[in-house]
């Protein structure tokens, strides 16, 4: 168990749960033999490193569905900050909240979560202002058929003005990248962190560490 202090308030950063989603784990190779298992372990996890007194920035994609939300969210320590995501029903892409936005940002905020604007900033001790999105900046299909791989997404991508971009939406894809224009993007989700968050002095490291080479 760990030894929480009120003076170690520590700030987290994590994105594409998909809580209680049976595909996720053939799509992303994730190590689970059952959704349950999956849903448990990253309870777990999330638990062993938040404190009640952290802060944790969630960047999208908690659930496909809004019970999980219900069911999960209470369990999870800490402050719960949440950039919604496409598949978030809070966010102004998902068919229900184009519907009625402001009913499900009331729903998710009922459920703990205090409701960022899709494209937020932050900023860090050290490093300044950064963007959160669940969105990368660019479309991560291009240089594939255009007529295919259409960016059904451009309208919710942040604009790339050369702040460094925390984003989630890629899932094992890739865990750090530059944009076409060459700022760095940090991958936040589950699929490349161990299903862990991450902490605050985490991506403090990678970015010096990407500055550096």
């Amino acid at each position: 168990m760990l030894d929480y202090s009120l003076e170690d308030q520590l700030i987290f950063f994590s994105a594409d749960q998909h809580w209680y989603h049976l595909n996720v784990i053939r799509y992303c190779n994730r190590p689970y033999s059952s959704v349950e298992e999956m849903n448990e372990d990253m309870v777990s996890k999330w638990n062993s490193v938040v404190g009640p007194q952290d802060s944790v920035y969630v960047l999208g994609d908690v659930s496909l569905a809004f019970r999980p939300v219900e069911v999960f969210s209470p369990r999870l320590n800490g402050t719960r900050f949440l950039v919604p995501g496409n598949h978030d029903w809070c966010h102004s892409y998902h068919k229900k909240g184009r519907k009625d936005l402001n009913k499900w940002i009331d729903r998710y905020s009922y459920c703990g979560w205090n409701v960022l604007p899709e494209q937020t900033t932050l900023t860090i001790d050290g490093i300044g202002e950064i963007n959160l999105c669940h969105h990368p900046y660019g479309n991560e299909n291009s240089g594939k058929n255009d007529a295919m791989y259409q960016d059904k997404y451009a309208r919710w991508r942040p604009a790339d003005n050369g702040k460094i971009l925390l984003c989630g939406h890629v899932h094992d894809k890739w865990h750090t990248k530059r944009s076409p224009a060459g700022t760095l993007m940090i991958n936040v989700g589950v699929d490349v962190n161990k299903f862990y968050p991450i902490s605050e002095k985490e991506i403090i490291e990678i970015i010096k560490n990407e500055n550096s080479t």
